[in-house]
């Protein structure tokens, strides 16, 4: 059985917020969904559709039903479902695929949880507009030459990054990591919703014990954080990454667009669209 691939969607998030991805990847030809793992706010977990275990390449799409739950809380539901699946179906490798906080969630759970034998072992990840980081170095602005220049390491870290930086040694070895970070031209270095520097601080989260790191910086409107994950350029790298031993990712060439937003507006989405 080859590993499976987890998909996890972020705050306030649902179906389509991975949806779009594993239908691309299904559509190409590359995996096929098996199952989805529906998470009750009680923490039980709900198994549908887990009759093609053995599927090439299966996909297993998790679902929240609490999606607003703190992250802490997210993370222990994964490590439960992730012991879930070796356990019930012999799940024995994974990868997984996260937008936004689900991101977040994939890193943090094998940080936490990395020398636990009752877990999967961890292949590769995708994040897609992780906010590593916070919400720091938000309203910076800088041209994309420049920030494809700067250290991944984060000026200033939040109390949460700085504690997930004391695990490092515990994430498994051998993990090969693919980072989307989007930036809106207009609303400074961000993507409406998550910074560049946060979400490109993974990196540095993660130095010395990835086995290899990429990184894909998507501007212009489709860099928007809530297009990221319906993005059919960001699908084909992420296919390519995750199925394909023989491609080179390609260079993201996007429209750049002017836009512009108060920090009051950018506040408010905050609350409303982080999915």
């Amino acid at each position: 059985m080859n590993a499976a691939t987890i998909f996890v969607h972020g705050f306030n998030g649902g179906v389509s917020s991975t949806g779009h991805m594993i239908s691309a990847a299904q559509h190409a030809g590359w995996a096929q969904q098996i199952m989805t793992a529906t998470i009750t706010r009680y923490g039980r977990i709900s198994i549908t559709g887990s009759e093609n275990v053995h599927a090439k390449n299966p996909i297993i799409q998790v679902l929240f039903e609490n999606n607003r739950a703190p992250e802490f809380v997210q993370i222990n539901w994964l490590h439960s479902l992730l012991i879930l699946l070796k356990r019930e179906f012999n799940i024995m490798e994974y990868n997984g695929v996260g937008h936004s906080l689900g991101s977040n969630d994939l890193v943090n759970e094998a940080l936490l949880y990395g020398d636990d034998l009752r877990v999967p072992k961890l292949k590769k990840l995708v994040t897609i507009a992780g906010p590593f980081n916070g919400l720091r170095g938000f309203l910076h602005a800088k041209p994309v030459a420049e920030i494809l220049k700067m250290d991944h390491r984060p000026v200033h870290q939040t109390k949460h990054f700085k504690r997930m930086l004391q695990y490092r040694d515990h994430f498994p070895k051998g993990v090969q990591l693919f980072n989307v970070v989007g930036k809106v031209e207009g609303y400074f270095d961000n993507d409406c919703f998550v910074s560049v520097n946060s979400a490109r601080s993974v990196k540095y989260l993660l130095h010395g014990v990835l086995k290899d790191y990429r990184e894909l910086l998507v501007t212009g409107e489709d860099g928007y954080h809530c297009s990221l994950n319906h993005n059919p350029m960001v699908f084909e790298a992420m296919n390519d990454f995750l199925w394909n031993d023989y491609a080179t990712l390609p260079n993201m060439q996007t429209r750049q667009v002017p836009v512009m937003a108060s920090e009051k507006n950018l506040s408010e989405d905050l609350a409303t669209n982080a999915g």
